[in-house]
């Protein structure tokens, strides 16, 4: 069997929707990496232990399980543009908390968690929605490759840039330039063509729905994805920081290496998504991930750090580039239910960042920070029940 990957990506044809979404979405994610890598190592560093760190995720998290439904809502009333409208301004208040954080760190906790409540409630539903709208079934596999390339070649940048910043000037200037690039995500989303969707279920059903067996596997697979994302934002950064002794320039080199590696992987699995069955290549890669997780139990040094993520990276490809499509799939597949569909797998990724918070806020009374990979591990393999 022979793969033509430029041939066939020659083929793929994006729509103006889907363009414009994810012109914006890139330039959103690159201003959140630029900024999100050192922020678990500044709430650290203010408060001074993991607990009130614990406690800031858990906040934000909490409040957008159960404000979710209204964010529906409100899409329902004003539209998906200008839902999307809100969740980018809103960024402007949730960075200005972060530039002021140091001066009063319960106050700016506060607003900056009420900020990211309202940003999710707001961006993301319309966001999944439209992005499972404007791709093709026939080429999804390969469109997704190319944006989420696209994406991880800024995400190279970004924590080089950020790392540069922190040592430089510190985190005040990095969260302006975060601020700034995040609000020019506004103007590809200008270009949005007008779509209708609406949630059909008041906030009550969507709680009922959320709860009913029939889709409790659809929920425990992605509580089980939100569990192991917040492992890999918050705590790995967090241990990586100690690794590199605080330094913000090694931190931010190292990073970026580790996502210039996997850059090429990720097209070429990409372009064996359209030709090979997804739920494989998601099996494979819950596999993958969860040993890559066992292995940073044991890293000691900076090269023990490259290597492992190196091998974790081409775990995360396999697994995201295909379970991130499949998710696109099943949302497309819902028809009239798209947004449905997406309110609960939004809802259950937070669920199951709440409860592994909860979960590891306790272990870490008894153990290193090293179990929060183990209990990553673990998580890892319930994603498989997604069907």
């Amino acid at each position: 069997m022979q793969f033509h990957l430029v041939e066939d990506y020659k083929k793929i044809h994006f729509s103006q929707g889907l363009l414009s979404l994810w012109s914006g979405k890139i330039l959103l994610d690159f201003g959140l990496n630029v900024f999100g890598l050192f922020l678990p190592v500044i709430l650290y560093q203010v408060y001074g232990n993991t607990d009130l760190l614990i406690t800031w995720f858990i906040s934000h998290s909490l409040g957008y399980f159960l404000l979710a439904p209204l964010g529906g809502q409100l899409m329902n009333k004003i539209g998906i543009r200008k839902s999307m409208y809100i969740g980018v301004l809103f960024r402007i208040p949730y960075f200005i908390a972060f530039y002021h954080f140091a001066s009063n760190p319960i106050l700016f906790a506060a607003i900056s968690s009420l900020s990211l409540i309202i940003i999710r409630s707001t961006f993301w539903l319309p966001f999944q929605t439209d992005s499972a709208k404007f791709s093709s079934k026939k080429n999804r596999g390969k469109q997704f490759s190319v944006l989420f390339s696209i994406s991880s070649l800024l995400s190279i940048i970004a924590p080089v840039l950020a790392g540069f910043l922190m040592s430089k000037w510190g985190f005040s200037l990095l969260t302006v330039v975060a601020m700034i690039i995040s609000l020019a995500s506004m103007i590809p989303f200008l270009f949005l063509p007008k779509t209708k969707e609406t949630v059909a279920w008041t906030y009550g059903e969507t709680f009922k729905y959320f709860f009913h067996p029939f889709n409790r596997r659809m929920v425990g697979a992605y509580m089980a994805d939100g569990a192991v994302g917040i492992v890999n934002g918050v705590f790995w950064p967090l241990f990586l920081f100690f690794i590199m002794n605080g330094e913000y320039n090694a931190m931010g080199m190292i990073t970026g290496g580790i996502l210039l590696a996997g850059l090429v992987i990720r097209l070429i699995v990409g372009n064996f998504l359209d030709k090979f069955e997804k739920m494989k290549l998601v099996r494979i890669g819950t596999i993958l991930n969860s040993s890559a997780w066992l292995v940073k139990t044991i890293v000691v040094s900076a090269l023990h750090v490259f290597l492992a993520s190196i091998y974790h990276t081409i775990a995360i490809i396999v697994l995201r580039t295909s379970l991130d499509t499949l998710v696109y799939e099943k949302a497309a597949d819902r028809g009239h239910y798209i947004d449905e569909y997406t309110l609960i797998k939004e809802m259950a990724i937070h669920l199951g960042k709440i409860f592994i918070l909860v979960l590891i806020a306790g272990m870490l009374f008894f153990f290193p920070l090293q179990v929060t990979f183990v209990i990553a591990a673990v998580f890892t393999l319930f994603v498989n029940l997604l069907k």
